[in-house]
């Protein structure tokens, strides 16, 4: 009877012991839903995050117009819905999927999604209720977007007002002009309203091409476009040179002409042969002429005309024609003298002043039939050929380079000469960070995910920065990544073990640096923690300590009776 009182107090023990460790692997706190975007349009993607619905449990998640709780049930309380998808947690009761917003609720009469408010709820298939809802968000349904522009053609620099609707709500816009040059909106909303409507301001770019253009509004997972044409203003850059005796040689360089109309050239009233050079604008609207101007020209100043074809637009220049100086033939002793050789003439067209820009150089008075080498910065970008009259034309596009003033060298190996070249010095926008959330807790994957960001000088980069303090000290910095291609980044191993558990709060930011160095200011600090294992400490621990050695005890005694009893 004793040894039976013994068992009774050992099972009594184990079962307190099993108690005191399975209290920690209770839930620490119920199932949640975050989504990556707060709205879409039916047919566009969202990322479904779920935490806390138990290792390994399976979990249906469902999309309905029906208002409901956490413990209402599905097919009770929500009548109308649509199974988005279901899945398994992970091992460590995460979910994480990207469904497309459907665009009918199949149960409860094949109910169509209109643009309104809908909810996501999950349930935990193997809950004691599979019907119970364990956790739900809201989302809100956008229409198509769509945009109108206040005017459908007009010159470069003109003012254009943007009108947009079916937008995801409160979200920023991003505009840019053919997809590649982004716009500053200069007055109205920098964001859609909640109803997912706006009225934005643009300045279409000065160096504009006269042809059709496309203008773009995104703004999360909304993206729409309209037409917009240039209208011709032609501009001629300044005649290289502006000055000279009759019968110089001069560079007519132009841009914002129709492209591909053929050009006339007149001194006053005289219709004028191009020399060499383009006689008609290219396909980007800018030409490189050189012209002469005729050896009959009286000193003074004189109107050089150029226009298209069709007459539309006409732009004018004035060129100064020096009187001959007054000279007296040398004696016939004084040997004849050299001429020393030209240093050559630079002039330039370009259609932007971004990385990737299209630079047009025209050269005069040059090694007649030789070659030419053009060099940026001292790098070389193209060999070209000169013409008989010592002319030429090459073409490239800016390299990648720093904001600001470059130096472009022409030489033939006698004569040489520079022209400058300014680059963009326009910031980027600043990137919107997507996860982790504020105040987030990250359990393994260290993942951290922007918006993607446009600019003008392409291709842009980001830098990441993470650190203990919110005001990135460079002593609280942890982890400091640049010139990332991507707008995301996964922490490497050895990055992630540098997030020590024992620190409660890390901060995170975020910057875009464009192909021209011009950096975006950073974001605000975002929070985070990094989340502990389970431990036992403190009482835990010398509890579990105080039971196991009371096993032990209550173990030997009953060893020791039943050792007495046999013997």
């Amino acid at each position: 009877m004793k040894h039976k009182k013994i068992f009774r107090i050992f099972g009594i023990a184990l079962i307190l012991s099993l108690l005191l460790i399975a209290v920690p692997a209770s839930p620490a706190s119920a199932a949640a839903l975050v989504l990556t975007a707060a709205s879409g349009t039916v047919g566009s993607s969202v990322t479904v995050i779920g935490t806390s619905f138990g290792v390994s449990a399976p979990v249906a998640v469902y999309f309905s117009n029906q208002v409901a709780v956490a413990g209402q049930k599905i097919g009770t309380n929500v009548t109308i819905y649509k199974t988005l998808f279901v899945t398994t947690a992970d091992t460590n009761g995460t979910i994480t999927q990207t469904p497309t917003v459907p665009a009918t609720m199949d149960v409860g009469g094949n109910v169509a999604v209109t643009p309104g408010t809908y909810y996501l709820y999950a349930c935990i298939l193997t809950a004691t209720d599979p019907t119970a809802i364990q956790a739900l968000i809201t989302f809100t349904v956008t229409g198509v977007a769509a945009i109108t522009l206040s005017a459908a053609s007009g010159a470069a620099g003109s003012p254009v007002t943007i009108t947009g609707s079916g937008f995801p709500a409160s979200t920023v816009l991003s505009v840019t002009f053919d997809t590649t040059t982004a716009l500053t909106i200069t007055s109205g909303q920098t964001a859609s309203l909640s109803t997912g409507a706006f009225v934005s301001a643009i300045t279409i770019p000065f160096g504009a091409t006269a042809v059709a253009h496309t203008i773009t509004v995104t703004a999360g997972t909304g993206t729409a476009s309209a037409s917009f044409t240039v209208t011709a203003s032609g501009a001629l850059d300044p005649l290289s040179p502006a000055t000279g005796p009759a019968g110089t040689d001069v560079v007519i360089t132009g841009s914002n002409f129709p492209a591909g109309t053929s050009l006339v050239f007149k001194y006053e009233t005289t219709v004028l042969t191009p020399k060499s050079g383009d006689i008609a604008t290219r396909a980007t609207g800018i030409f490189i002429t050189t012209i002469t101007i005729p050896s009959s020209a009286s000193a003074g100043a004189h109107t050089i005309t150029v226009t298209t074809s069709t007459g539309t637009p006409t732009v004018t220049a004035t060129f100064t024609v020096s009187a001959p100086p007054t000279t007296t033939p040398p004696p016939t002793t004084t040997p004849p003298t050299t001429t020393p050789p030209s240093t050559g003439s630079l002039s330039i067209s370009a259609n932007g002043d971004a990385i990737g820009s299209l630079i047009g150089i025209g050269g005069a008075g040059f090694k007649h039939s030789g070659n030419v080498t053009v060099t940026y910065d001292g790098l070389k970008v193209k060999d070209g050929t000169i013409d008989a009259s010592g002319y030429f034309v090459i073409t490239f596009q800016v390299p990648a380079s720093k904001h600001g003033a470059h130096t472009i060298t022409a030489t033939d190996g006698i004569n040489s000469s520079n022209i400058t070249f300014t680059v963009e010095s326009t910031s980027p926008q600043i990137p919107l960070p997507l996860k982790p959330g504020m105040g987030a807790s990250i359990k393994s994957t260290y993942l951290f995910d922007w918006n993607d960001v446009t600019d003008a000088s392409t291709p842009v980069t980001y830098d990441l920065q993470i650190a203990t303090s919110s005001d990135f000290a460079a002593s609280s910095i942890v982890v400091d990544k640049t010139g990332l291609a991507q707008s995301e980044y996964t922490l490497s191993e050895t990055e992630g073990l540098r997030l020590s558990t024992q620190v409660p709060t890390y901060y995170w930011r975020e910057r875009a640096v464009d192909a021209a160095s011009n950096a975006s200011s950073w974001t605000g600090a975002g929070e985070f923690s990094v989340s502990q294992p389970f431990k036992f400490t403190g009482w835990l621990l010398y509890a579990s300590m105080g039971v196991g050695a009371l096993l032990f005890f209550l173990f030997g005694l009953w060893i020791g009776r039943r050792t007495a009893f046999y013997y």
